[in-house]
């Protein structure tokens, strides 16, 4: 019965069912891959990988091909069926079968299941967002079940020889804002310590991100751990700022 539903009215649709309790149409959880094991061959439009140019393109949620100055051609996961469409998924943690806890040249190059759990790559983030007049968009679960939602209205990662250096400023949301103490700050993985603090950050966080002296998030932290090291949004990483599920995408600003 799901061959005639467009993906983009299919997709709520999925995360309702597999959703624990009632949540948002962005929500997920571990059951997706499931869902979309069992109906992917009578629902070519999900899986199937097409070539465009950007999410813009795309009339459909799911996996593109797109050719990205200096990284060549990259899939990539677009989201049409929320806020307007149109964006760029770089990020997700949902159900912890992936591991973020890698070195450099992972998270420059990307990693994971853009199905699933997956970060797209510094170097293709970098090069999509350069020329500005991009926005920003994170979506988070805590573990006790609020949905928080935190928005930037400029959004940008800077070259390789700034160190992927992160710009975000316009924040608004139902979130504190986990990402203004990072703001200019450039990104640190286990074995690239680019961080203001004596001794590694990553290291100290299991995970990588933009760390000052380790700052106020950590949305790449260890899915299976609580405290510093677990998957965070601040400031401060006690149970209550203890997420289950992230997702962070851009796209340009309208």
């Amino acid at each position: 019965m799901f061959c005639n539903i467009r993906v983009e009215l299919m997709f709520p649709l999925l995360l309702f069912l597999i959703a624990s309790n009632t949540s948002p149409t962005w929500a997920t959880n571990s059951k997706t891959g499931d869902f979309e094991e069992e109906f992917c061959s009578q629902c070519q439009e999900w899986c199937a990988v097409a070539i465009v140019s950007s999410c813009d393109d795309a009339d459909a949620a799911g996996v593109f091909q797109f050719n990205i100055p200096v990284v060549g051609v990259k899939n990539v996961f677009c989201d049409v069926a929320n806020d307007g469409g149109k964006w760029t998924v770089f990020q997700r943690r949902m159900n912890g079968n992936v591991d973020f806890y890698r070195g450099w040249d992972y998270y420059m190059f990307g990693f994971g299941d853009l199905r699933g759990d997956h970060w797209l790559g510094l170097e293709a983030m970098h090069q999509m967002t350069k020329d500005g007049n991009m926005e920003l968009e994170i979506k988070m679960i805590t573990k006790a079940g609020v949905y928080w939602v935190a928005k930037y209205s400029d959004f940008r990662v800077g070259p390789r020889s700034d160190f992927y250096a992160l710009h975000v400023s316009g924040f608004f949301g139902n979130a504190t804002d986990g990402l203004a103490y990072h703001n200019n700050r450039q990104f640190t993985t286990k074995d690239a310590d680019h961080d203001v603090l004596i001794g590694n950050c990553a290291s100290k966080n299991e995970g990588a991100w933009w760390y000052g002296q380790c700052g106020d998030s950590n949305l790449n932290g260890n899915f299976n751990k609580n405290g510093r090291q677990g998957i965070w949004w601040g400031p401060g990483f006690h149970d209550s700022r203890q997420l289950r599920f992230s997702e962070m995408k851009f796209r340009e600003r309208s």
